[in-house]
């Protein structure tokens, strides 16, 4: 296996370059699921408030005829709530993509830029390119 050189300074640049990009890729990722867990979190206590006011509603309908009534009266605040939660899940996922989309393409040119001081730098001390191909 042909050894990588890591004493060239161009390419620790682009290395760590690299690096920091995958570190804020993960990052902004980790913030997104964290952000999704709170919005799920506060939507299934949403839905559970929901249904035990639905529940009561029904339990407390004295006329059989009446319970379609209060059913679709009851259901409609459960509908306003997963629509507000499905808002906030696309404003949090369109933020995150933007955020990755943003350091991405920060990150790939400073990476290129390494890239093409490292190959304008002579590629390796000894003289040969470090992705030369084994014989």
């Amino acid at each position: 296996m042909p050894t990588f050189p890591t004493d060239n300074p161009a390419l620790r640049a682009q290395l760590d370059t690299q690096v920091d990009l995958f570190t804020q890729m993960t990052r902004h990722a980790v913030d997104a699921a964290g952000q999704i867990g709170e919005l799920n979190l506060r939507m299934m206590r949403q839905m559970f408030d929901d249904h035990i006011r639905f529940g009561r509603a029904l339990a407390a309908c004295k006329d059989p005829f009446q319970m379609g009534a209060v059913a679709m009266r009851e259901t409609q605040p459960t509908v306003e709530h997963l629509r507000s939660w499905q808002g906030e899940l696309m404003k949090v996922l369109g933020a995150g993509t933007a955020n990755l989309a943003r350091d991405a393409n920060n990150g790939s040119w400073q990476a290129a830029r390494g890239a093409e001081s490292y190959m304008q730098s002579g590629a390796a001390p000894d003289g040969k390119a470090a992705h030369a191909p084994l014989r």
